[in-house]
């Protein structure tokens, strides 16, 4: 008796846990499968994240560059951003038109988009122009002429500078991520394609 006692104590526990093991499972495969992990950036915010660094960046080498005190870098960056807002919109246009153009000219399309794809290209660009001398209009009041000297070289060396750091960060991450496509997750095999003679 005392024996049936101490087993019917040891084994209901453990009948209890293998019924719950057994039946868990199948409990829960009525439950949603949980979603699939997001990455923390996704390739647009993270770029978005950059180009905001950069224009951090930018500002405070301006500064430097320009040699603005604070009340004159308000005055200037309360012109200057807007118009480089303008402008990086424009670029981006025109690259769009460009790589348009590209896929018009190695496609079997008509001379009549190409030739439309290039006057855009050509109108974007004197939008550009026209943006640029409209801002050096309206800096004339804040900067002086050898300020405005500067900040033109400035633009076009730091521009280049951060085309140089770009590049060499792809370079290093493909380095790092042999057959890889930053963002894209597809390896670098190229298609065959014929060659040209």
């Amino acid at each position: 008796m005392f024996y049936t006692i101490l087993i019917q104590r040891l084994f209901r526990p453990m009948i209890v846990a293998l019924s719950l093991g057994f039946a868990l499972p199948i409990l829960a495969q009525d439950a949603a499968p949980p979603p699939p992990p997001q990455h923390k950036y996704d390739a647009e915010t993270f770029k978005q994240r950059i180009l905001e660094k950069v224009i951090e960046v930018k500002h405070e080498k301006l500064r430097d560059a320009l040699l603005l005190d604070d009340e004159t870098a308000k005055k200037f960056f309360a012109v200057y951003d807007p118009a480089e807002k303008n402008m990086i919109d424009l670029v981006k246009e025109r690259q769009e038109q460009e790589l348009n153009l590209l896929k018009l000219t190695q496609g079997d399309n008509n001379d009549a988009a190409i030739d439309q794809a290039m006057q855009n290209i050509k109108a974007i660009n004197r939008k550009l122009l026209d943006q640029s001398e409209q801002l050096d209009n309206n800096l004339k009041p804040v900067l002086n002429p050898r300020q405005r000297r500067r900040l033109g070289e400035f633009e076009k060396k730091f521009n280049q500078q951060v085309r140089e750091k770009v590049r060499d960060r792809i370079q290093e991450w493909k380095e790092n991520h042999p057959g890889k496509h930053p963002f894209k997750g597809k390896t670098t095999v190229k298609p065959n394609r014929p060659k040209i003679k």
